[in-house]
Formats: C-alpha cells, sequence, structure tokens
C-alpha cells in the first residue's frame, strides 16, 4: 500500500475521495435551497425546450450562465429528475480532481530539479480536499468548483506562457479557458484570471509583454463564444433577458447586491472557517509568505498575486457569501509546499504545535457531540439546550454519534501521528479525519431527509391532496419541491389571512408543525384536519 501510494499519491487520494463521498450523493435528498432549484430550473428547460434561457418557475433565472445547467440536463439522459449522484460527480468532484491534478502539475513544473517530494504533494492535496469548504463541495450540486478549475487552467497557462514553456496551442486554450470560467458561473470567472495577469505583469515590470498573453487570439475566441451565448439567449429570450443577464446580475449585484449584502471585511472572517481544520497552520504560513517571498520564484509570486487580486476583488463587490472564496483555496492549499522549503526545520516545532492543537479540537469536539447525544433528554441537558436554543431534535440522531465516534478516534489518531511522524503527516491525518467523518454521515444520513430536504413531504402531500392545490405557508422555497409532485405549488410566504380567505378545497396545506400551533386563527381552522408529521412539518388534507 505504501509502494502503491508513493508511486500514484494523486490516483489514492481520489479513490480514497470517491469512496468516502459516494453515500453522501447516494443516499442525501436534495437541498430545497439552491440543488433542488437548479434541478428544478432544468427539468423546465427540457419541458420547455430552452437551452439559453433558464426559467425557475416561469420566472427568468439569469443568475447564472449554462454551462453547469447543460452538463445536467445532458445527465438527465441517464437519469431521474431527481438524481443526485452523477450530477455531482460530474460538476463537483471532478472538477475538484482534475484542478488538484493541475494544481500538481504546477508545482512539480515549478520544481524542475525535483526537491518537491511525495510528501509535500500529498500535504498540499490534504490542505486543499481536507479544508472544510471544498470538502463540502465535493458532494454538494454547485458550480463554484467548475468555475475554479478554469481559472486554475487559464492561470497554469498563463505561467507556462511567461516561463517559456508552453505548446503551440496554450495561447488559444488560455483564451477558451478563461470563456469557460465566465460560462461556468459569471463575470468573477473572467475577472480573476484577466486581472491577475494585468497586475502580475505590472507587478513585474512587463507590462508591455501583456499582448503576449491577452492578445487578439484570446480575446477574438473569448468575443465569438460570448457572442454566439448572447445571441443564443436574445434569440430565445428577448431584450429585456439580456438585460436582467447583462446589467440587473452583473453591474447591480456587484455595486449594491440585493442578496447577500456584506460589509468589506466580511471575507477576513470567513476565511477562518472556510480552511478548517488547517486555520491556524494556513493563515499564518501565508502571512509568513507574504511578508518573506522567496526570491525568483515565479510560481509562488504568481499564486500570492492571484489571492490578493481575488480576495479584494470579492470584499469590493457588494453581494458576498463564504462559498465565493472557492478559487482562492487551491492557491493557498499548493503554496504549503512552498512554505515548508521556505522555512525548512526552523519553524517545525510551531507547526507541529499547529497540527496538534488542530488535532485536539476535532478530538475535544467529537467527544462534546459524543457528550451531548448521550446527554439528550436529561434533565441538566434540557436546561442547556433552552439555553442555547437547541430546538433541532433531528440533530440527535445516529449521524451525530457516527461523527463523534470519527472525530474522537480519528482526532487523537492524528495527534498520535503528528508526534510519531511530523506536521506534515498529521495534516494528512486530519485530511483523513475528516473524509471519514463525511463516510460516517453519508451512510447515516438518510433518516435526516424528512427534515433536510422536501422529497419525504411531497410524497405525504401528493397521497392527502386527491389532485388539489398543495398550498404551503412558512415554508423556504417551497416552489422548488414541484419536481417531486409535477405540480405547481401554491406559497403564501407568511401570509395566513390569505390562505384562510383563498380557494383551499380539496388540496393539502404544508406548514411547520411549530408554526401551525402559533397562530390562533390557523390553528382553530385546522382542528377539524386530520395531519400527517413529516420531519419538522405536518400535512393537512383541507
Amino acid at each position: 500500500m505504501k509502494s502503491f501510494i508513493r508511486r500514484h499519491p494523486l490516483l489514492s487520494v481520489f479513490a480514497f475521495v470517491t469512496v468516502c463521498v459516494l453515500p453522501m450523493m447516494l443516499f442525501r435528498d436534495p437541498s430545497p435551497s439552491n440543488e433542488l432549484r437548479y434541478l428544478g430550473i432544468v427539468d423546465e428547460a427540457l419541458k420547455g425546450g430552452h437551452f439559453f434561457c433558464f426559467f425557475d418557475n416561469g420566472i427568468p433565472y439569469t443568475d447564472k450562465p449554462p454551462l453547469f445547467f447543460w452538463i445536467l440536463m445532458f445527465l438527465r439522459l441517464f437519469c431521474s429528475a431527481t438524481c443526485m449522484w452523477l450530477p455531482c460527480i460530474l460538476t463537483a468532484l471532478l472538477p475538484t480532481f482534475i484542478t488538484v491534478a493541475v494544481m500538481d502539475k504546477w508545482l512539480r513544473l515549478n520544481a524542475g530539479n525535483g526537491e518537491i517530494t511525495t510528501l509535500q504533494r500529498l500535504l498540499a492535496v490534504a490542505v486543499m480536499l481536507g479544508g472544510m469548504l471544498i470538502m463540502l463541495q465535493t458532494f454538494y450540486l454547485r458550480m463554484d468548483m467548475l468555475m475554479t478549475m478554469f481559472i486554475v487552467l487559464a492561470l497554469y497557462t498563463f505561467y507556462k506562457l511567461y516561463i517559456c514553456q508552453s505548446k503551440r496551442t496554450d495561447k488559444w486554450l488560455l483564451g477558451l479557458y478563461i470563456f469557460l470560467a465566465l460560462f461556468s458561473k459569471g463575470p468573477v470567472g473572467i475577472l480573476v484570471p484577466v486581472v491577475t495577469i494585468v497586475v502580475f505583469l505590472a507587478l513585474e515590470r512587463k507590462l508591455g509583454r501583456i499582448w503576449e498573453f491577452l492578445g487578439w487570439r484570446q480575446w477574438l475566441l473569448m468575443l465569438l463564444l460570448f457572442g454566439g451565448w448572447i445571441l443564443g439567449a436574445y434569440l430565445e429570450g428577448g431584450r429585456e433577458y439580456i438585460n436582467s443577464l447583462l446589467f440587473h446580475q452583473t453591474l447591480d449585484r456587484a455595486v449594491n447586491a440585493f442578496a447577500h449584502k456584506q460589509p468589506f471585511w466580511y471575507y477576513l472572517g470567513a476565511i477562518l472557517y472556510c480552511v478548517l481544520p488547517y486555520t491556524l497552520l494556513v493563515i499564518p504560513a501565508l502571512i509568513y509568505l507574504y511578508i518573506k517571498p522567496a526570491k525568483g520564484n515565479t510560481y509562488e509570486r504568481v499564486l500570492l498575486t492571484a489571492i490578493s487580486v481575488t480576495f479584494v476583488m470579492l470584499s469590493a463587490f457588494s453581494g458576498k457569501l463564504a462559498i465565493y472564496l472557492t478559487p482562492i483555496l487551491p492557491l493557498i492549499a499548493y503554496l504549503m509546499p512552498v512554505f515548508d522549503i521556505t522555512t525548512s526545520a526552523r519553524a517545525n516545532g510551531l507547526k507541529k504545535a499547529a497540527v496538534i492543537v488542530s488535532a485536539a479540537i476535532i478530538m475535544i469536539l467529537g467527544a462534546a457531540l459524543w457528550t451531548l447525544y448521550l446527554a439528550h433528554g436529561s434533565e441538566p441537558f434540557s436546561l442547556m439546550a433552552f439555553a442555547l436554543a437547541l430546538e433541532l431534535p433531528y440533530l440527535f440522531c445516529t449521524t451525530l454519534l457516527a461523527i463523534a465516534a470519527v472525530f474522537a478516534l480519528a482526532g487523537l489518531g492524528s495527534i498520535i501521528v503528528t508526534c510519531v511522524g511530523g506536521w506534515q503527516k498529521g495534516a494528512i491525518a486530519m485530511f483523513v479525519t475528516m473524509f471519514l467523518a463525511v463516510f460516517a454521515a453519508g451512510l447515516t444520513i438518510e433518516p435526516l431527509n424528512e427534515w433536510t430536504a422536501y422529497e419525504k413531504v411531497a410524497e405525504a402531500a401528493l397521497q392527502a391532496s386527491d389532485g388539489g392545490n398543495i398550498n404551503t405557508l412558512y415554508m423556504n422555497r417551497p416552489e422548488n419541491m414541484d419536481i417531486y409532485l409535477d405540480s405547481e405549488v401554491t406559497d403564501f410566504g407568511n401570509d395566513v389571512d390569505a390562505f384562510l380567505t383563498g380557494d383551499r378545497r380539496g388540496g393539502v396545506l404544508i406548514v411547520p408543525t411549530a408554526k401551525a400551533r402559533e397562530s390562533t386563527s390557523l390553528k382553530e381552522y385546522l382542528e377539524s384536519s386530520e395531519g400527517t408529521t413529516v420531519g419538522p412539518y405536518t400535512v393537512y388534507g383541507l
């Protein structure tokens, strides 16, 4: 096994990660907020024959470009409308693996003389994949890793062109990668590589070379592809759709976001938990490399420039979410071997301490979760839960116990590995810990679906409806439930009076159980109705 890992380190990691995340893909239902909405948009596009314009329950959806949806539409040929595992593999897991492979190749190209060891390569992979934000995206249906893959490919291609180790086709590929990054998620895809190239050349005092990298080939290819996309969208959606696509969803969101508004400094705090459990290791390493960059290391300078440019740019935009930091996380992780080489043995004690403290926190967290599970229902715990407002009964399940056991045992194992084998092996052991926790959660998550997703409650609504209207109150994006129901959902939001005065004959009402008891008028109306409880919701026949 050691020999195989030494000869095929990336293949070993990819196989391990795939095994760990597959149960989560197979047994977890789509989340209501995004995953279910994306699947619904694709279903609507296929039924309506739209390939450039997308609609969410009849409302134009211009938030995201088509590439991600095209992949999901293609996959519908092989799986059902609500299938999760195949879309997750092709839009999340596979792009993650390709990003790792490109970054690893870039790292070894930079080394040149073979000073990068297998242990350092595994360290970089562990920090990237074991970091919380990317780890969660290996089994979550989103387009961020798809965009990140193309951004990394663009930056790597620029690096090869810059150091004159490129192929004849690389100048065209650079333009293609930049466009595909834009085509995956939006303007950040084009801004990150283009602005990074300009700023890097300016810092290197070689701005005159810009046309070697962003010349007529790149711009011609990008303009032709962009023009084809916009033409297709115009022919399908008209001028209003184009206006929303180009202005409302780009300039308006960047300057004055209508969702996810956060202050300028938001990402300074977000980065701390995005790289967990490696925060104590990664953040000091990053600060050190900015203060004392290695002389003559073009690889390091390109990565540091890209990280700075992206971080400042994202901070300047009005709308912010932690997941938007995804493009910089591979770059940060693959600076760890440089940090290891630069600091040599001088700071090994501090690095070791950072890993041991992080592993100890994981172990303590596991022990705390185990105690929480065992204490559930006891009077002292009930008082503590009341103080913390822990009104989430689904937390106290087998999944919590499984994660607690992995964290407690594997956290202890990481401490032992660090003490015996060094901080690099300890960091890799923490990566193993995180994915074993994902594996344990995936095997036990099916009973949680009725609490975290809509499939079970939709099935109950179908049985009770007799073909009538499906009405909802106090629910988060219930319109996305229509993918299970094959009919429209009438959502009354929080307006109980509007529901009570509407036409409700022969239908059902889906409402959070707690909310049904809070409203006096709703409680009185539902007294004569027999309800079916599914997770936190109750389905009433009307």
